[in-house]
Order: structure tokens, then C-alpha cells, then sequence
């Protein structure tokens, strides 16, 4: 529970995908991903709670009905929901809020991260998941040449590492990104 702890743990996962001896696709199709069980409802209120700590303001969790138990590693978890909260930050008006949603069946539990702004566009949408594919509009990062292209990608990758899935779509008025779960009882 304590938040220098787990940023540190964080840290020291992603300096072993970036700078081991693999490429980061091959550090992260290696990387082994615990197997956990996470009640979704509580992380997503945890995440709206909190991401104005990670300078993402105005992120709305549109509540659940109680726990939600799925197979997946919190720690994971956290960088998947990290990468798509900042390019929704990026991505969104001004002041707009990033509204998380549950969803759950009998075996299933889902969660969207929706953000209003531009749209992906079609042909990009169906590779925005692939290793070094990021939007050639978006300008770069402050101190950075250009965008990587590695944030989704490892989002893809967490979630299959977890048993679940990623997948993002336009919507009337900007961009829905699902990640689906295995529900356990």
C-alpha cells in the first residue's frame, strides 16, 4: 500500500524491458506477468481517485455495483491504465473529463476508458497496438524528438500476459478504450 514502494517496483520493471539485453518487445513477450485477483470496481475508483497525482485531472469513475473480482495483476494493471489515461490526457479538450465505466457478466468484466476529442483514424486504429506505430500528428513529448510508439503495445501485452483484451474504437465524440477480464467467482 505504499506509494513510493510500488512506483519503485514500477521503475524497476521498466528499466528491465528498456534497457536489458532484449528489445522491448522481446523483454516484454518474456516478462512474467503474476497471476493475481483484483476487484476491478475498487481499482477503477482507486484510479480516478488518485490520477490527479499523475497530473491527470478530471478522471470520473462512473461506479459499479460492488466488487467485481478479476484475474489480474495490479501492478500491470497500473501501466496499462497508465499508458491510456495520458494519450487520453493528451488527446482530450481542455477540461474534459476521461470517464471510466464497468461492465460485467457471468464470466466476463470490462472496463472503458472514454475520452471526448479527436478520433483515431481508420487506418491507424487497427495498428495503434503494434510496436512503434503512434499518431504522426501528435506532437512530441516536451524533451523528446518523437513519440515511441511503445505504450500501447505494452498495454496489449499486459493484457494478453493477463488472459485478457485490449481494444479501442471511435466513438460520436472521441475514443473508447475496452479492456476485457476473465471474472473469477
Amino acid at each position: 500500500n505504499d506509494p513510493g514502494h510500488r512506483y519503485v517496483q514500477r521503475m524497476q520493471q521498466a528499466v528491465h524491458v528498456l534497457y536489458g539485453t532484449a528489445s522491448p518487445a522481446e523483454a516484454l513477450q518474456a516478462a512474467d506477468v503474476p497471476q493475481g485477483r483484483l476487484d476491478l470496481d475498487a481499482f477503477l475508483r482507486h484510479v480516478a481517485d488518485n490520477a490527479h497525482f499523475a497530473g491527470i485531472a478530471n478522471v470520473v469513475y462512473e461506479g459499479g455495483a460492488g466488487p467485481v473480482i478479476v484475474r489480474a495483476d495490479e501492478f500491470a494493471l497500473e501501466d496499462v491504465v497508465t499508458h491510456i489515461l495520458g494519450n487520453a490526457d493528451r488527446y482530450r479538450p481542455a477540461g474534459s473529463p476521461i470517464t471510466l465505466t464497468l461492465a460485467a457478466s457471468e464470466s466476463t468484466a470490462s472496463a472503458t476508458l472514454h475520452n471526448q476529442g479527436s478520433t483515431i483514424e481508420e487506418d491507424l486504429l487497427g495498428r495503434i497496438f503494434e510496436l512503434g506505430v503512434s499518431d504522426p500528428s501528435l506532437p512530441a513529448p516536451l524533451g523528446e524528438s518523437e513519440h515511441r510508439g511503445q505504450g500501447l503495445f505494452v498495454a496489449k501485452t499486459y493484457m494478453a500476459k493477463m488472459g485478457g483484451t485490449i481494444n479501442a474504437r471511435n466513438t460520436a465524440d472521441g475514443v473508447a478504450f475496452t479492456l476485457t477480464f476473465q471474472r473469477l467467482g
